[in-house]
């Protein structure tokens, strides 16, 4: 990926909503790099501390995502997640700080979708493998990087990304609240 122009993609936006639509989708103007890396979908999550939840604010635009929205039973932004529950890897990132990862979408919807709607998201999606990368901005929030690779061919190419995306993605937020 080239990271110059992912930083100057962020900060060419002009607000909030925009800067987000960009946080998910800039990676996959990059095509070929995105392809090599099997990156299927970015979500952007913040905490609302208001609701003590956290929400899903935006998700990449691309067929896999409007599969998505196409059978899930909760819509995209109402999946909001208890900040403190156990069972989500979305929070466990969250409160340890430590990025978490899965297979099994289940331990990303929880408890708003039971396993079974969880999979059926998956499914529907081709994603094998999905990371939450916590970011340290605002009232907290996270990256959720998703591959349609499974974990053992997960390598240092997407580690390498994924830490130096959710690095600058912190950053420009920063930059934004200032």
């Amino acid at each position: 990926m080239d990271y110059d122009k992912l930083k100057k993609a962020l900060t060419a936006a002009k607000d909030d909503p925009g800067l987000f639509r960009v946080i998910v989708n800039a990676p996959f103007d990059q095509k070929l790099e995105a392809a090599f890396m099997f990156l299927g979908i970015l979500v952007l999550l913040l905490v609302n501390k208001e609701t003590g939840t956290i929400n899903r604010i935006v998700m990449s635009d691309n067929e896999m995502t409007d599969n998505i929205n196409k059978v899930s039973v909760v819509p995209f932004k109402k999946i909001m997640i208890p900040f403190g529950d156990k069972d989500n890897i979305i929070a466990r990132a969250l409160a340890t700080g430590i990025p978490q990862d899965t297979t099994d979408w289940r331990f990303i919807y929880s408890p708003v979708l039971n396993p079974v709607q969880a999979h059926i998201n998956q499914a529907s999606s081709g994603i094998s493998y999905s990371a939450v990368y916590p970011l340290e901005v605002r009232d907290g929030g996270a990256l959720i990087f998703s591959y349609y690779q499974d974990s053992g061919h997960v390598g240092n190419k997407q580690l390498e990304f994924m830490k130096k995306y959710t690095k600058l993605v912190t950053n420009v937020l920063k930059q934004q609240t200032k």
